[in-house]
């Protein structure tokens, strides 16, 4: 299982990096403003130093189109910055047309897609068998709608586990918007292949209450021991 940090802050990229467990960076239009960068300078400059910083790991990129071929233009662009990006392709417009005909052509060209915004075990056989490389399912908005993120990861991990063989660039299972350690848990146990993890909840996945009471009493036992010799 993998960790792609969700988040286009250097400087947190680079402390979970030092971390050992950053795998991966997802980026997207809500990020990349939480994160100040609101201008496509500022975008493109983002990306290129994300990518060089976390190579050859990928830099998942998002279009910011609802239009089919502005997606495409888009699309090709964001690959000419650096070789370890994927674009990310949601899996229709906001009118509800399929993306699939981009997804398939920017595979046919080689690029690695990260088809996102999936809510279902449909959208994602669809996204694989079209060529996508990550296919982005959003547990918590999944949960938000009364559906349950975890059976749909189970049965999207189960259905790939079978068919696979039948998808053409060897797909992986992302699942992100996830909100709370817990989920992370879950969604592991539901056999995501990635989870994308925000700086804040990868945090609170480090700390635990009982470790750190744990942890004073070694250091104190270890004073008094330590006290204890040199007493002696």
């Amino acid at each position: 299982m993998k960790i792609f940090i969700d988040t286009a802050d250097v400087e947190q990229i680079r402390k979970f990096l030092n971390w050992g467990i950053c795998d991966g960076v997802t980026t997207n239009p809500s990020i990349n403003l939480k994160c100040g960068v609101t201008t496509w300078d500022q975008m493109r400059d983002c990306s290129k130093a994300v990518a060089d910083l976390i190579a050859p790991r990928p830099l998942s990129v998002e279009v910011v189109a609802d239009d089919l071929d502005e997606m495409l233009r888009q699309a090709r662009e964001y690959v000419t910055w650096a070789e370890n990006i994927a674009v990310k392709i949601t899996i229709t417009t906001s009118q509800g047309a399929s993306c699939l005909p981009v997804i398939y052509a920017l595979y046919s060209e080689g690029v690695d897609v990260n088809v996102t915004a999936m809510m279902t075990l449909n959208q994602l056989v669809l996204a694989a068998k079209a060529g996508g490389r990550y296919l982005s399912l959003f547990g918590g908005r999944i949960d938000d709608e009364g559906n349950d993120a975890y059976e749909v990861i189970r049965a999207s991990r189960e259905w790939l586990d079978v068919n696979g063989e039948a998808c053409p660039n060897d797909p992986e299972i992302i699942v992100g918007s996830t909100r709370t350690t817990k989920n992370v848990q879950d969604w592991i146990e539901a056999g995501a292949h990635i989870m994308t993890v925000t700086p804040d909840v990868i945090d609170k996945m480090v700390v635990n209450a009982r470790t750190k009471e744990t942890v004073a009493q070694f250091l104190a036992d270890g004073e008094k021991a330590l006290a204890s010799i040199k007493g002696g």
